[in-house]
Formats: C-alpha cells, structure tokens, sequence
C-alpha cells in the first residue's frame, strides 16, 4: 500500500477524494430525498377531436393537465432539446461546459448572460425552489444530480412537460397548448412548437395572448437555431416564421359547459375526452339562444342528439343560455323532471302491436269515453269518431292512444319504459294509471332521446354514452324490429314531416313544457322548450315551438334521412273496416292498406276493455228469412239461412253515416215471429255521446249544445231531462246545457226499457 501511495499520489487522492464525495452525497440524498410526484392537477373537458370544451382550474386557480411523453409532438421534444439542453441525454444532470460558460460570462459582463441550466436543474428548481444565489444555484445542481440518480431521462423529461411555466396560471405543455392554440400538444406546428420551447425561458414577456411580437421574436430565434444546428431545413423554418401567432385565455372554453360540469364532478380524471362534435355543439348552442329570444324573457330550451346505433352523444346543449340568471341558464334541462306530455305515445302502439292486440289501421274510437273515473279528452276538445291508429298517433289524439293503453296496461308499459334505461317519477310513490299515457309522470329530455333511439335501432334502446374511453355499446330491447318499423314509419309519413325525420311531439299540461323527438336514419334528436321554473308560457305547444327548433338542429347533421328497411316481419296487408280483418272477410265497409307484424291481424275492439257490452267480437252471425230477408231469432219457425256481418263499435253510432249503423245493417225482427222472441233478439237500449258522470266546463254565461243519441231497443224512443219530456221522439236529442247544474236524462223505447246518464255543468 505504501509502494502505492509512492508510486501513484495524485490517484490516490483523487479515488479518496471521489469516494469521500460519494458517500457525502450518499448520506446528503438520504437525509434529503427527492421525488417526482407531481403536483396537483386541473380538469379539462374535451371533444371527441381533443379539443378543448371547458376547463378547470386546481383549488390554486392553475390550469394544469397532466400529459404523457408519448402524447407530446416530437417537434416539440425535438425543438425543446435541441434549444434549451442539446446534451440532455448524455449529462449526469449538470453540464460543466455550460457551467463554467454561464461563469464566465457573469465574470466578464458583471451580469448573467446565458444560464446554464440543463433541463434537469430546471427540474430541480421546479420541484425544489431555491433563491436564484450561488448557494441556491449549488443546491440545484446537487438537486439536479440526485434527480439522475434516481429516475430516467424519460421521467425527469415528462415532469418538466407538465410543470413549466407557460405564462399566467398555465402551467405545462399540455395546459400551455389548450391556452395559445385551442388543441392538445399532440398537434402542434413547427411554429408553434418553436414557441413553446422558449416560452418557458420567458413566461411572462413572452406571452402571445399579450405580447405577440416578442412572442414571435423569440420563436423565430429558436428557428434560426435549429436550422444552424441543421435539425430543421431552411425552408421549414422559413415557413414556420410566416405562421402568425394568435392566442387566447383557456377561460373562454365554454362549450357544452353544463355537460362539462357533470362530467367533471363525476370524475377524479383530469382529461375527459367526450363524444361531443364541437362544431355541432357551437352551431346548436348558437341557434338556441338566438331562438329563444324571440320567445319569452325567461324562456329556455335543451337540445341532445344521439348515434342510435353507438348511443354517442354527439349534441348536448342543457340550457339555451348558460350566462343568463334570467333564464336559469345553469339549470339543466336535459337531465330535468318534467312531464312528457303526448310523446310516450308512440311505445304503447308499439307495444300493442307487439302483443298482436293491433295493426298499424286499426279501428280504434276517439269520442267520449269514461276509462273507470277517467275520462281523458282530445288536445283541441274535438273527436274524430273511427280513427286509424296511423291517425291517432300522427295527430297525437289522447283517447285513442288511453284506448289502447288500457289494453297493455299501463304497469307492464312504465316498466318496459324503465327497463329500456328512462328515468321516470310518478307523483307521490302512485302505481302507474293511464294517466301516464298523457303525460301523468316525470321524465327528462336524455330519458326520451335514449327510448326514441330504438326506432332507428331495430327496437334496441340504446344507452346514452358521453366519453370516448367507453367502447362497449349498451342497449335493450324496447320493441321488435317490426313494431319499431312500423312506429317510425307512420311518423315518417306523417302530414308536414320533413323527409326522412320521424318526429313526435308533446306538450304538457297548462303549456308548460314543448317536446319534439326526432329520428333519422342515424341519429336521435331531442328539443325541450321551456321556463326551468315550470310557469307556463301561454300558447306554446310542441308541433308550434319546439319541432322548428328540432328542423334548425336536424339541418346540419351529416344524415342522408334515408327510409329505413323494412324487417322480413313486417307485411302489408288489405284490412276492412268495422272489422279490421283481410278484405276477404264478411262484409267490407271501408278498406285500407295496414302493415301486420309476425301474419297477424287482430279484430276491431268492440268497446272498452272493462265495458260490459252485450258482444265484443265485431264479426256477428245473423239468421235471415229466406223469403223476406228479415231476422229469425232463436225459436222462431221460420225457415232461415245463415250470414256473417260486420258491426261498428256501438260508441261510433253517432259519427258514422246511416249505411254503417247497426239499426240498419241488423234487419228488423220478422213480424211472423212472435214479440216475445223479438225481444230477446234486440241490442240492448243505451245513452252514447255522454257518460255517466261527464262534467263539463263553461265560460261564464256560455251555452252548449250536446248531441245525444239512442242505441238499440226499438223505437220510438222517449228522453226525459230532469223529469220533463224532450223535444224529441228520434234516436237523436239535441241538448242545450248552461250555467252550474245537473242534467239527469233517460231514455225508454217502446218496449218500455229504460237507460239513464247523469251529466255535471260547472261555469267558471
């Protein structure tokens, strides 16, 4: 060891020296750990393109948002390091070179003039700040070598992407790219990735939201460098000088900001990539503000539109002002409660139809009837008589579509509604009644959106997805293909529907809200017009307010509105009326072309469901005298023979012409018969054109003339109103009503049978 030491001194000591220095280091790192844990981070909301929807800033008013090497621009790496630490990946995280330099240069000059600073000691000073002396300088690079012994390149590198200084409160490439330009770093230009490479150097004097021209002085230095260091060619950078630079604050992002919101207090993540089309989102933010205003002070619409195929949404605007306390722009209206009015009514045809229990022209009745104690009445307070269920739906009339209703019943149609994935209330924990067939329970725009899907999906309601990292499809099962084709298709053919859009609308009760769903061949598009405090806005309904706001919407969508296919179930068929079988059945009143799912076609229903009416089946066997052609009830010796006819449902006697009533297709009794036997083959006597219990309603002072009429028994018939004899002895009574008061009226025929109504009148 002494022959050693003799022979090599100066090694000696410098191998002492370095070890000593080892082991002082050794123990200095380990009372003065480091890491990398970064700091903490700021949310953003982005559209399905990367592009910024609304930002949020940590609890310090930061925008940060964490961003992987991999996702970063290699022009941007590529500028970064060659500008700022050209050995970057070949130092132990300080460079004596620039070191000694960087001292030099202050000796001469008496004042900094370039620092040498490597990336890792800007790292240092970031995690670990220090005041800009000698002795913080020293603690950086000590700082800077504990950093390189403990992580890679690639590490010390990604904390430098998310940490830097960008100007103002962004920090981070990834917050500084969203600020200046509007996307990720992932898409910067040679320009632009120039200009974030200095930045740093100088966040606030060079800014380009306020200082552009020292901004593009800066840029254009790092150009000129990186083609002298031949990284990039003459011509690149000559182009990248000619890019102006325009910027602006991240605060302005305020695209789909009520979904924003959601989203974000939803999620710890701090980018949220959504499905939203931002130009779709501006274009429909845009025309439901400007089309509100022509509406009411404190009026508010809600639009979302949907893949119904991938369940994207792709528009979803919740309120028509998002900066206006006069309108509740804050309030969310695609998400609200509110009543549906008549749009539910397209899935209780669907499912009728489903259950075989209709066809696409069914005979169905839109006049005055009393469903247990409801009795439900027509949007314009009119009836229609025999109405097809393609009318009943395309004119939204109510007492067909609750005629129906009480077919499926109304629990087995808001379960089916709630298994397909809608979010429904009933007031006060009620079991589902018909009511909800009109309206009576609560739903919310995203509800409609998601069932109306299923007519341009097969019958799959699919579930509403909103972010992009989600892949998996949901949807259920609301109706057969062939029952969601025929629903869509009448709506499609609808009077005034736009080509290609099947569109339902509502209105709910005292004007309050306005819907309008739409379907094409792609999409599903949804409009709720409105005040979020639940007044009404006088003479505003569905078809008048919200379906040209819908058409605005549908203009700019991308879709070919196509007809959709029709399923191998779906047949067209020549159906008769009153029966409502093929035209080769008994006699065939009136014919139409009706399409039948899975070769079925069910009869006309004779009356209500819980009405106790004498024969329910329209097809009836009447006995016919040979010789006279005059009926033969049982018992009576006659010689007969045997004939099938068709019969209009007793409730429609009063619309239909004097060829299709009953009193005229059913031949008299045959006089050789004897009476006792005509009596038992006559239709029981009855009241039609009231129930018992209608109340009506009057203005102050007002009138009404009611027409009453008399089915079966024989005539003459006799009315009697509140005990006195009527002016009339027909099977018609013409009667005039006023004032609070109430009407007792019978009738008796011949025969001496008898049939009462009772009929309420209030004035208002």
């Amino acid at each position: 060891m002494k022959i050693a030491f003799k022979r090599y001194p100066k090694a000696y000591w410098l191998g002492a020296s370095l070890l000593i220095m080892l082991l002082a280091f050794s123990v200095a790192d380990w009372f003065w750990p480091v890491n990398l844990k970064p700091r903490h981070i700021s949310q953003v909301v982005l559209s399905e393109d990367g592009r910024p929807l609304r930002a949020f800033a940590d609890e310090n008013g930061v925008w940060r948002y964490p961003i992987s090497l991999s996702d970063v621009s290699s022009l941007y790496i590529e500028a970064l390091i060659q500008y700022e630490d050209r050995y970057f990946y070949y130092h132990p995280g300080v460079n004596p070179a620039a070191l000694m330099r960087a001292f030099g240069q202050w000796l001469w000059h008496g004042k900094i003039i370039s620092g040498g600073s490597t990336l890792t000691m800007q790292v240092a000073r970031l995690k670990y700040p220090e005041p800009r002396t000698l002795s913080g300088k020293l603690k950086e690079i000590f700082r800077a070598l504990q950093l390189e012994w403990h992580f890679s390149k690639d590490d010390i590198l990604q904390y430098y992407l998310n940490h830097a200084p960008f100007g103002g409160t962004a920090e981070g490439v990834h917050a500084a790219s969203l600020t200046y330009f509007g996307y990720g770093p992932e898409q910067l230009t040679h320009a632009q990735a120039a200009l974030l490479a200095v930045l740093p150097q100088a966040p606030s004097r060079y800014r380009p939201d306020r200082y552009p021209e020292q901004a593009t002085a800066a840029r254009n230095k790092v150009l000129n460098r990186l083609v002298r260091q031949g990284v990039w060619s003459q011509s690149t950078a000559q182009d990248a000088m000619m890019e102006t630079i325009f910027a602006s604050t991240i605060e302005r992002y305020q695209d789909a900001p009520i979904l924003a919101r959601r989203l974000a207090n939803a999620s710890s993540e701090p980018i949220i990539k959504t499905t939203i089309n931002l130009a779709w989102q501006q274009t429909a933010q845009q025309r439901l503000q400007d089309y509100v205003q022509r509406i009411d002070n404190s009026a508010s619409a809600a639009a979302m539109v949907m893949d119904s195929k991938t369940g994207a949404i792709k528009v979803y605007v919740g309120s028509a002002d998002f900066a206006n306390p006069n309108r509740d722009g804050y309030v969310d209206m695609v998400t609200a409660i509110r009543s549906p009015g008549s749009t539910l009514k397209p899935f209780i045809y669907g499912m009728a139809i489903d259950q075989g229990l209709i066809h696409s022209h069914s005979l169905l009745l839109d006049v005055p009837l009393r469903f247990g104690d409801y009795q439900p009445l027509n949007f314009t307070g009119g009836f229609s008589g025999a109405v097809t269920v393609a009318d009943a739906l395309q004119k939204s009339l109510n007492i067909p579509a609750i005629q129906v209703l009480e077919r499926i019943g109304p629990a087995a149609l808001y379960l089916q509604l709630q298994k397909a994935g809608a979010e429904l209330r009933l007031p006060s924990a009620e079991p589902p009644t018909l009511s909800i067939g009109l309206g009576g329970l609560g739903t919310n725009l995203a509800s409609l959106v998601q069932l109306y899907s299923a007519l341009g999906n097969d019958g799959m309601a699919t579930t509403a997805r909103f972010n992009t990292e989600k892949e998996d499809v949901e949807s259920v099962s609301l109706l057969s293909p062939g029952a969601a084709w025929v629903i869509r298709t009448l709506l499609l053919t609808a009077e005034n529907a736009p080509r290609g859009l099947a569109i339902k609308t509502g209105t709910s009760y005292g004007n309050r809200d306005s819907w309008a769903i739409g379907v094409s061949d792609h999409y599903t598009i949804g409009v709720w017009v409105g005040r979020p405090d639940g007044q009404p806005i006088a003479a505003h309904h569905g078809s008048q307010t919200a379906v040209p706001l819908l058409k605005q919407l549908a203009s700019f969508l991308p879709s070919q509105f196509i007809a959709p296919k029709q399923p191998a179930s779906v047949d067209n068929v020549t159906i008769c009326w009153p029966s409502g079988q093929p035209s080769n059945g008994p006699d065939c009143d009136i014919q139409h072309s009706a399409w039948t799912v899975n070769n079925t076609t069910p009869k006309t229903w004779m009356s209500t469901k819980n009405d106790d009416q004498l024969f329910n089946d329209p097809i009836q066997f009447v006995r016919r005298a040979k010789d006279s052609q005059l009926s033969v009830p049982f018992g009576c010796d006659l010689d007969f023979m045997e004939s099938e006819i068709s019969l209009w449902p007793p409730q429609l006697q009063p619309w239909l012409p004097n060829a299709f009533l009953t009193s005229t297709k059913v031949p008299n009794v045959d006089p050789r018969c004897p009476n006792e036997l005509a009596d038992v083959a006559r239709l029981p006597l009855r009241i039609s054109g009231v129930n018992e219990g209608d109340a009506l309603i009057l203005e102050g002072g007002s009138t009404k003339t009611i027409n009453i009429f008399a089915q079966g028994g024989q005539s003459p018939y006799y009315w009697y109103v509140n005990g006195q004899i009527g002016d009339s002895s027909s099977d018609k009574l013409s009667l005039t009503v006023s004032g609070t008061y109430q009407y007792n009226i019978v009738l008796t025929d011949r025969n001496g049978d008898m049939a009462r109504q009772t009929l309420n009148v209030y004035a208002q």
